[in-house]
């Protein structure tokens, strides 16, 4: 005989009136602070707010609760007392009971259903003007008008982030920040973003992690409008994968903290996407390579070409040259820890990924500041053993000839275009560059500039903080010595 499935037990209806909360109909909790501050959470939980992983301090509930001038801990001590006798009895948790902060249990709360005085959910509209919020009145056109000189500076540093120019960059955002409109916590969280984007790339890992804290504050303040809240959300977890990965080393973690973000948040935005994507195909590949595990390598590909794919077809330039020359940089590595299948791509098509984020950078003026490319461009041809006629040959095919006659004299103009801004590049990219430049010259048959480039590597190597890769560079600068060579 077939046992029966029980049935699910009834939800508690539960009703919020200023003289106290009652329980399916039974006596009636009096307090007149224990149905505000169940209201408070429960608006601060329809925005995702609330919860075990984003609760709510004394400050939140309070500025929520409208004409409370502060949230006593002998009144939230007594309030939370009142429930223990009750079927609500850990609804409220925290992780200290009289100071917070403070979130709704999900299992007491599932068990639930919350309604106010007069019958209607205790949610929405009805909710916050139950609290005094009087939302019903909201649009402020004068009010959501951009001041002139926010705008104006926003775009500057755009423009500037756009060609790789990140100081003067940086300075146009502290401009625009004079500007932000009072209470707009959205224009406040776009300069955040931008600023951690620059420290990112930078390799500040000091000021993405106050940036990140900013950031955290935002999201997690009630003023917030909810339909904000998911995407940016979304942003500093992936600036934290970044601070995860960077500066602390960490591919695992970083790949933990980019899995915890909704697919659904991604799906809506292309750019978020291909962020996502990008990254987590970096982190995959580094993963991949300590590990040699295939399994891995093909999932990071996988990543990198999503990302591509949603940059191509939103029509993203300055997100296709990154995804591009990513992708070309990750065939390189796997294929060099041979972890590429022999029907997959190889060298050939990692070169011409990256003749494609060349030639946009090109034609779109992009990345000016940047030595990546061309980094990525010596390895694989280091790597592919490719002669410079060949590479031409291809470039060519792509349709942006590349306009010198050996890979010395393409490193000579590529450093020599961003001579002005090269205090923006950061130290390790120019140890890299400098010793990939040397070994072409050296292969090239010219010792006296490949010893000079050696010397000025040298010198980098002294500004970075990292020791395990000043010593790494320290090490390849020896090698190529051409003293140790002919040795």
């Amino acid at each position: 005989m077939a046992s029966r499935i029980p049935s699910a037990p009834a939800a508690f209806r539960v009703v919020l009136s200023p003289a106290g909360v009652l329980v399916d109909g039974g006596a009636l909790l009096r307090s007149r602070l224990l149905p505000r501050l169940l209201g408070a959470l429960l608006q601060a939980h329809e925005q995702g707010l609330a919860r075990v992983d984003s609760p709510c301090t004394r400050a939140d509930l309070c500025a929520r609760m409208v004409g409370m001038a502060e949230l006593h801990r002998t009144q939230v001590w007594r309030a939370l007392a009142l429930l223990e006798a009750s079927p609500l009895d850990g609804l409220i948790a925290a992780r200290a009971r009289s100071s917070g902060p403070f979130w709704l249990a999900a299992d007491p709360l599932s068990a639930c259903h919350f309604e106010l005085e007069n019958g209607r959910p205790a949610q929405g509209p009805a909710l916050a003007e139950w609290l005094g919020q009087q939302r019903a009145v909201q649009p402020r056109v004068a009010s959501a008008l951009l001041p002139l000189a926010y705008a104006e500076a926003l775009a500057r540093a755009d423009f500037l982030l756009d060609r790789g120019e990140l100081y003067p960059a940086r300075l146009a955002l502290q401009q625009a920040s004079a500007h932000v409109p009072a209470e707009d916590l959205v224009a406040a969280a776009a300069l955040a973003l931008r600023r951690a984007r620059i420290a990112r790339r930078l390799g500040d890992w000091a000021a993405l992690q106050d940036e990140l804290r900013e950031l955290a504050q935002t999201v997690n303040d009630a003023r917030l409008p909810a339909t904000e809240r998911p995407p940016l959300r979304a942003k500093l977890a992936i600036l934290g994968a970044w601070h995860w990965y960077g500066s602390l080393g960490q591919p695992a973690a970083a790949l933990a903290k980019l899995d915890e973000i909704p697919p659904a948040a991604l799906a809506q935005d292309p750019t978020l996407r291909g962020d996502h994507g990008n990254l987590r195909g970096i982190v995959l590949r580094e993963l991949a390579v300590t590990r040699g595990d295939a399994a891995l390598a093909a999932q990071s590909i996988a990543s990198l070409g999503d990302a591509l794919r949603a940059a191509s077809l939103a029509g993203l330039p300055d997100a296709l040259q990154v995804c591009a020359a990513n992708l070309s940089n990750t065939l390189g590595q796997l294929a060099e820890a041979g972890l590429l299948s022999a029907e997959g791509p190889g060298v050939p098509d990692a070169l011409r990924w990256l003749l494609l984020s060349d030639a946009i950078c090109a034609r779109w003026q992009l990345g000016r500041s940047s030595l990546l490319n061309t980094i990525f461009l010596l390895r694989l041809a280091a790597l592919g053993g490719l002669r410079f006629e060949a590479l031409q040959r291809l470039a060519t095919e792509q349709g942006l000839p590349l306009p010198a006659d050996s890979y010395a004299d393409l490193a000579a103009q590529r450093w020599a275009g961003c001579r002005a801004r090269q205090s923006q590049i950061p130290a390790d990219q120019r140890c890299a560059f400098l010793l990939l430049w040397a070994r072409h010259a050296l292969d090239e048959g010219d010792a006296f500039s490949a010893t000079d480039l050696i010397r000025q590597a040298r010198l980098q190597t002294r500004k970075l903080r990292d020791e395990q890769a000043r010593r790494r560079y320290q090490a390849e600068a020896d090698a190529l010595s051409p003293d140790q060579r002919r040795a």
